[in-house]
Order: structure tokens, then sequence, then C-alpha cells
């Protein structure tokens, strides 16, 4: 487990004046799947959460970010993932969120997961705040589409060396082996 000072001082660090990502209001989707609002009710990692939605709760991916994992093989980047879990929590736990789908993704990844853009109550784009923020890079194996949006805010996240951008190069992410039985 990372030390509570560390991850703190990580957040701190990893995005001094730092912009919101903002937008009119969240858009109408064109996948034909309507806008939901729902309450955070726990976040995973950097990039999934939990949402009680009217029907239930579901878990909820965020689209087009990837943010490192928790067990990451190499503790720096491993420390960023709890710094991006640690953010999303201190940002969205327990708020009314919207979520809107991409009409370029599916309703659902593989696990189940809703996939989705977090839009918080003041048009912030939450996903792109974690990409701008340097909590999480742009996921490009999938289309999506703010991806030229979410390129550009991680470019400014690279040149100011924010969040996992201060991590030597190197994969988005690296596993432990499983231990042998």
């Amino acid at each position: 487990m990372i030390a509570a000072p560390i991850v703190l001082a990580l957040l701190l660090l990893a995005c001094p004046g730092a912009e919101p990502a903002r937008i009119d209001a969240p858009r109408e989707p064109a996948s034909g799947v309507a806008l939901q609002k729902g309450r955070v009710v726990g976040v995973h990692d950097g990039d999934t959460i939990t949402v009680r939605l009217s029907t239930g709760t579901e878990k909820v991916r965020l689209v087009g970010i990837d943010s490192p994992e928790l067990e990451d093989a190499r503790p720096e980047y491993r420390v960023f993932g709890y710094a991006a879990r640690d953010y999303a929590r201190s940002r969205i736990d327990g708020l009314t969120v919207t979520l809107e789908p991409d009409s370029r993704q599916p309703d659902r990844d593989k696990y189940t997961r809703l996939l989705r853009y977090v839009i918080l109550g003041d048009g912030t784009n939450f996903n792109e705040e974690l990409v701008r923020t340097g909590y999480a890079r742009v996921f490009d194996k999938f289309k999506f589409d703010l991806k030229a949006r979410f390129k550009e805010a991680e470019a400014e996240a690279r040149r100011g060396t924010l969040g996992l951008w201060k991590l030597p190069d190197g994969p988005a992410r690296v596993l432990a082996p499983a231990p042998a039985p």
C-alpha cells in the first residue's frame, strides 16, 4: 500500500493550475442511448467507478482514458495509479453526475461495465479532466467521439509534465506475474 503522504504530495504536484475540461452542456447522444443521472457510490481506480442509477447500481468504465494500474509491477507507476484513484475519489465520490454514451463505443465493454463520459454538474467532462491533469492518458486503442479534444488535453499535460508524464517512458501497464501455485 502507498503511504498517504506520498500520494498527497503527488496529487499536489500533478495538477497545479490545470483548468477543468468544461463543455457547454451534455451532448445529445447519437447512439440513441439516453443520458443517465446517478450518484457516484464508489471509485475503483482512475478510470472505473460505480454509480447508483434509478435502475440499480452499475460499474462504469470512463470512455477514452486509461489511468495507471493499481497492480502495476513498477512501483512508480503504481503510485500514480493510487494518485489517480484518490484524485477521482476527492472530485466525484458522492456526487450526482450525468453519464453520457459515446456514439462510437458499444453500450458495455467485455466486463459488462457501462462505457460513458462522466459529466459533472458544472458541465465538466471528468474523463477529459483526468487527461488534462495527468492522471490518465488517452486510450488510443479505441475510436471515440472526443478523441481529438482528449489528445489536445494530453499534449498539454505532457508539455507541463503533469502527473504520469513525470514517469519514465514505458508501456501503459506492466502487471506482475501471478504467483505460482
